[in-house]
């Protein structure tokens, strides 16, 4: 009877360590998946970013070929479309669009600058966006460029 109170230790320290490791593995794989999600969100918000700002190029140069003049002052675009005035503009951190100084039509969302220069047959835009990532695009026209 004396030798059942002095179990046997032996073994012991390898089951425990087996069983630490088991439950390490599974809270590692537990937070490896949404860390991975999280990163794969990111990148995919980068690409919306991308598609918006080619959407955004897109429907300007058609808007700059139906309009009748362009101007830019004060790092913001003017352009004269069938008698109304359509200004693009930073506003906060977005490009709006508006039409004879009234409405608020998000043309590009999340950036942190954007610049209109005025050059020979067009205009350029170049765009920082909320990632820091510079584009820039420039748009031929041979309109009247109004001062």
């Amino acid at each position: 009877m004396k030798n059942l109170f002095f179990l046997n230790n032996k073994g012991y320290v390898l089951l425990e360590m087996l069983l630490s490791f088991f439950i390490f593995t599974i809270i590692l794989s537990l937070l490896f998946t949404p860390l991975r999600l999280m990163l794969d969100r990111q990148f995919s918000e980068k690409e919306l970013q991308d598609m918006e700002w080619e959407l955004f190029i897109l429907e300007l140069k058609k808007e700059t070929k139906m309009s009748q003049g362009i101007a830019v002052a004060n790092n913001k675009l003017v352009l004269y479309v069938d008698g109304r005035v359509v200004t693009y503009e930073k506003y906060g951190s977005n490009i709006r669009r508006r039409v004879d100084s009234t409405g608020h039509e998000v043309a590009l969302q999340g950036i942190n600058s954007v610049e209109f220069t005025m050059q020979k047959n067009g205009f350029q835009v170049k765009v920082t966006d909320r990632f820091a990532m510079e584009k820039e695009t420039s748009i031929r026209s041979y309109l009247m460029f109004l001062e």
